[in-house]
């Protein structure tokens, strides 16, 4: 048989009897050729066995013969240079936007050469295009601070793609960076942090509460402390909590060899199946469940999603790794902080260490009727089991408590900006915020500070308003009648 199409390798017919092949995917680690035999009684078999190698080979099975592509690099540079290197969350945003916006956009250009190159107006064409982005869940458009982070991101790419030779020059130098406004801090009024505490002091969870509004640690921190690290009673200096570690929850990955065969019949093909509402005139004497009408009619909205439904799966989708029977690193886990300045001591108010010390005994007590065994190296925070506390189950107690306190929705960093902004309102100085909540850049710190004058403002109308309905307010009002005072 000659050599097939598509460059395909040659397939022979042995002296054994039995058609051949072998097939040269790279180089090993040690810098032989990394080739691979299969054989089979006939040449199309031994051509759907080289078709399944060469497949497997792009979706990772494999070594590439050369890295030429900006999908080829960006797809080893995420899995052998960002994963081992950076955290979880960074690895994840990173493969998401490589998978869903970069590569089907510039990832058929090569990084090099003088045919096909990756230009400067493929980047532009490419953020334009992100901008006018439809997002499925919730609606609106892609955020400039996504296109930043993407520019970032292979800026970072690209620049190691010039030190290891496999491109001349980094091409988002040759641009310039999409601008994107700074968030806006969400904190809490003063009257809305008032009520929030106030509420919480009558929770089981006030310690925990507490803690977030009044020093403010990110959520996988506070679910990621241990009792060994929180010193009510220390021999030197004051209480303190010590955080070094926190909770993150991971996707699962396959463990097993064919993930495209271990999903099959977990994918998402259409869209959500209808909820169904009578259609006809009486419903009571229809005596019937409303998918089992005979007028039945679909009901607006979906029963299974608050927002939009997700899309179906791509073709060739991989995932839905949770129902693999060998999944392997994935679920809640305990891993150090991001970076070196997340690692700090936090000293604790009075009303914390009463707080902490009522929830160490009510846990005690709680493990002590369910026959389990307290240990110091538990965590602070967790279910009635002692297993770690997931962080949506944390956020819908975080909503039942704003609702108790009469106060808006908001995400639970909410109160995390509210500590940060209640310390500069207070007149500590942005260099200790900067240490208490584990910021990296002082910048980061000094976009409290437009929030932090608001809050003065209504501090000082309170207590303007407060002096106003007493004696000064009559007094005011006599000076201003008479006219000023007789020397």
């Amino acid at each position: 048989m000659s050599r097939q199409p598509n460059r395909r390798p040659r397939i022979y017919k042995g002296g054994d009897g039995l058609w051949h092949c072998y097939v040269t995917l790279g180089t090993k680690p040690n810098g032989q050729l990394d080739r691979r035999h299969r054989q089979g009684r006939t040449a199309a078999e031994v051509a759907a066995k080289v078709e399944q190698l060469l497949e497997q080979t792009k979706r990772g099975g494999g070594v590439p013969q050369k890295i030429e592509t900006v999908e080829q690099w960006l797809l080893y540079w995420v899995e052998n240079v960002i994963r081992p290197t950076r955290a979880w969350g960074t690895y994840t945003a990173y493969r998401a936007l490589i998978a869903n916006h970069v590569i089907p956009h510039i990832g058929a250009w090569r990084l090099d050469g003088h045919r096909r190159r990756l230009e400067p107006e493929h980047l532009e064409a490419m953020y334009e295009a992100m901008r006018h982005t439809r997002i499925v869940r919730g609606g609106g458009t892609m955020s400039a601070s996504t296109v930043q982070k993407t520019h970032r991101m292979l800026r970072k790419a690209f620049k190691d793609a010039v030190r290891r030779g496999k491109a001349s020059r980094n091409v988002c130098d040759l641009v310039d960076a999409p601008q994107a406004r700074r968030g806006r801090v969400d904190a809490h009024t003063l009257d809305e942090a008032q009520a929030i505490i106030r509420t919480a002091m009558d929770d089981p969870m006030a310690a925990r509460w507490l803690l977030g509004m009044l020093l403010g640690p990110r959520q996988g921190e506070t679910l990621g402390l241990r009792w060994h690290r929180v010193h009510l009673d220390p021999l030197s200096g004051a209480p303190r909590v010590e955080l070094e570690t926190q909770l993150q929850r991971r996707t699962w990955q396959h463990g097993c060899a064919d993930p495209a065969a271990c999903t099959t019949g977990r994918h998402r093909t259409g869209p959500c199946p209808p909820s169904w509402q009578h259609g006809c005139a009486d419903p009571a004497a229809c005596k019937a469940r409303p998918h089992l009408c005979p007028k039945r009619r679909p009901k607006p909205g979906c029963r299974l999603h608050k927002r939009a439904c997700p899309p179906p799966c791509p073709p060739g989708c991989t995932g839905h790794a949770r129902h693999c029977p060998k999944r392997t690193g994935g679920g809640i886990v305990e891993v150090e902080l991001k970076t070196e300045k997340s690692v700090r001591d936090l000293v604790l108010p009075p009303v914390l260490v009463d707080l902490l010390r009522q929830h160490r005994q009510r846990q005690q007590e709680l493990y002590a009727t369910l026959g389990l065994t307290w240990s110091p190296d538990g965590l602070v925070f967790a279910t009635e089991w002692g297993r770690p506390l997931d962080a949506a189950r944390d956020h819908k107690a975080w909503e039942s408590l704003l609702r108790r306190a009469g106060v808006a929705d908001s995400r639970l960093h909410a109160a995390r900006h509210t500590a940060g902004t209640m310390m500069v309102a207070s007149g500590t100085d942005s260099r200790v915020v900067q240490e208490i909540l584990g910021h990296t850049q002082i910048t980061t710190t000094q976009g409290y500070v437009d929030v932090a004058n608001s809050v003065k403002a209504e501090a000082v109308d309170r207590a303007v308003a407060a002096l106003m309905n007493g004696d000064l307010a009559a007094l005011l009002q006599r000076g201003g009648a008479t006219g000023a005072p007789s020397a």
